[in-house]
C-alpha cells in the first residue's frame, strides 16, 4: 500500500520530508507545533513500525526537538502520540511557554485557538524548512 496522509493531517502545512517522516506545521500561533508523520501505510502506533523504523523515528524526533528548542527557546517541549481522533501515527512536538494561554495545562484542553497571519505563517514555514533541511 501507498502512504497517504489522513484527511486531518492533510490540512496541515508541509515543511519537509526527513528520511522516515513527513514534517507538518500546525497552524496555531500560540504554540510552535510540528507533527512528524512516518511515511508508512496503515501505521497507527509506534509499535506498528519495524524496529529499524522505530529507531529512525526516535532519531528524527530528537532532531526536530533540538531544532525547535534552539529556534523557539521554549519553557518546555511537549511530545505526544495520541491518535484518538486521527488514527494515523503522528507525533506532536509542541513548544510551550510559561505565559502561553494554556500553560500549564495541555493545548488540547484549552479553548484559545489562533491561526498565524499569512505573513507570519510564511516566515515560520520558510525558517523551519531551512533549519530542518540541514538534517536530511
Amino acid at each position: 500500500m501507498t502512504f497517504v496522509l489522513h484527511s486531518n493531517l492533510a490540512k496541515k502545512t508541509f515543511i519537509t520530508d526527513l528520511p522516515l517522516c513527513q514534517v507538518l506545521l500546525e497552524d496555531e500561533k500560540h504554540y510552535p507545533w510540528l507533527l512528524l508523520v512516518p511515511r508508512k501505510a496503515n501505521i497507527s502506533r509506534i509499535m506498528d513500525l519495524t524496529s529499524s523504523d522505530q529507531l529512525q523515528l526516535i532519531k528524527e524526533l530528537d532532531y526536530v526537538q533540538n531544532a525547535m528548542w534552539k529556534e523557539f527557546q521554549p519553557t518546555q517541549l511537549n511530545v505526544a502520540a495520541i491518535g484518538n481522533k486521527t488514527p494515523q501515527l503522528h507525533i506532536h512536538v509542541i513548544a510551550r511557554y510559561a505565559n502561553d494561554p494554556a500553560w500549564p495545562n495541555t493545548v488540547w484542553d484549552h479553548s484559545v485557538r489562533s491561526q498565524y497571519d499569512e505573513n507570519k505563517k510564511n516566515v515560520i514555514t520558510q525558517r523551519l524548512k531551512l533549519i530542518l533541511k540541514k538534517g536530511e
